[in-house]
C-alpha cells in the first residue's frame, strides 16, 4: 500500500514529468515554425518523440526548462521512493523494519532493539549545499571559477553531512557522538575549511573590487574592513550573545560578500585608463585620415 506521504510526491513527480514533456513539445514545435508549422509539414513526431526520449529522438526546444523540469520530476519519485520505504516514519512501520514481530491488533512490539538515537544540535552542511548549487547554476551562466567553486562546496557538504549522519548514530550518547566526530574530523577540517573560505572571499572581494572604479575601489576597501572590525567588537563585547545570532551575522556577511562577488563578475572588469589613453593618442593622430579608433585601439577604416 502506497502511503500518504508517498502519494504526494508520486503525484508532484507526474506532474513535473508531464508539464516537462508539455513544455518540450511547445517549445521544440515554437522554434521549428510553431504547432501548426510542424503539424502541416510531418515534424510533429519528432516534437512528441523528443521530450519522451529525452531529446535522443527527435527535437527539445528550450533545454534549460525542460531539463530543470525533469529534474524535479526524478526528485520527487526518489522522496516518494524514501517515504514508500520507510513508512512515512510509522512506529509499527520503523519497528518492521528492525525486525521486530509487531501485532497490530493487540498494540505490541516485541523481538528488537527499538532505540533509535536522534540527531543533536542543528546542521548548517544542507544550507551550504544549496549555496553551492546555486553558485553552480550561476557559474554556468557568469563564470566558469565560480562552477568550480559551487562544485568543491558540493563535494565539501555532500562529505560533511555523510559523516554527520554516520555520528549521530554510532551510540545512543549525543555528547560522545560529537566528541567522536570532532577528533575524526577537526584535523582536516580547520586548515582544509580556513583555505577554502579564504579562497572563497578573496575571489569575490577581487570581483567587487575589479568592477568598481579605481579610486572608490580604495573608499569601498577601507569602509569595508572598518565595518567588519567594528562588527566584531560589538560581538565580542556581548558574550550573552546567542550562538544562532552569531551565526545569521556571519551568514548574512557570507552572502553579501557572494553577492557582491556575483555582480562584479556579470559587470565584469573596469576599463583600463591606459587603455583610454592610448586610445585617444590615436585618435589625435589621425585626423588627417579622417579615421576613428574602433574598441580595443585598432583604427578604423573608412
Amino acid at each position: 500500500m502506497i502511503t500518504r506521504g508517498a502519494k504526494y510526491f508520486y503525484g508532484a513527480a507526474l506532474v513535473g514529468y508531464l508539464t516537462a514533456l508539455v513544455y518540450g513539445f511547445i517549445t521544440g514545435a515554437a522554434a521549428h515554425g510553431g504547432v501548426f508549422e510542424v503539424v502541416q509539414t510531418g515534424g510533429i513526431v519528432d516534437s512528441i518523440v523528443g521530450p519522451l526520449s529525452f531529446g535522443w529522438k527527435g527535437w527539445v526546444g528550450d533545454h534549460v526548462g525542460y531539463a530543470t523540469l525533469m529534474a524535479f520530476a526524478g526528485t520527487m519519485l526518489v522522496l516518494g521512493g524514501f517515504c514508500s520505504a520507510f513508512r512515512d516514519g510509522s512506529a509499527e512501520g520503523l519497528a518492521e523494519l528492525q525486525g521486530a514481530t509487531v501485532d497490530r491488533e493487540a498494540g505490541t512490539v516485541t523481538g528488537a532493539d527499538l532505540r533509535i538515537p536522534l540527531p543533536s544540535g542543528l546542521s548548517y552542511w544542507p544550507l551550504l549545499t544549496a549555496f553551492s548549487l546555486g553558485a553552480v547554476v550561476v557559474g554556468a551562466a557568469v563564470s566558469t571559477p565560480l562552477v568550480v567553486i559551487g562544485a568543491i562546496g558540493l563535494v565539501v557538504a555532500g562529505f560533511e553531512w555523510t559523516v554527520r549522519a554516520w555520528s549521530d548514530r554510532i551510540t545512543g550518547d549525543p555528547a560522545r557522538n560529537r566528541e567522536i566526530r570532532d577528533r575524526l574530523m577537526h584535523p582536516i577540517e580547520v586548515p582544509v575549511g580556513a583555505t577554502l573560505l579564504i579562497a572563497l572571499i578573496v575571489f569575490c572581494m577581487s570581483r567587487i573590487l575589479l568592477a568598481i572604479p579605481k579610486v572608490g575601489s580604495v573608499f569601498f576597501i577601507i569602509v569595508l574592513a572598518a565595518l567588519v572590525f567594528v562588527i566584531a567588537i560589538v560581538l565580542a563585547s556581548r558574550p550573552q550573545l546567542k550562538r544562532s545570532v552569531l551565526v545569521a551575522v556571519v551568514i548574512l556577511g557570507g552572502l553579501a560578500i557572494l553577492a557582491g562577488g556575483i555582480a562584479g563578475g556579470i559587470a565584469g572588469p573596469r576599463e583600463s585608463s591606459e587603455e583610454e589613453e592610448h586610445a585617444a593618442a590615436l585618435e589625435a593622430s589621425l585626423p588627417a585620415l579622417g579615421g576613428s579608433i574602433e574598441p580595443g585601439g585598432a583604427p578604423a577604416g573608412h
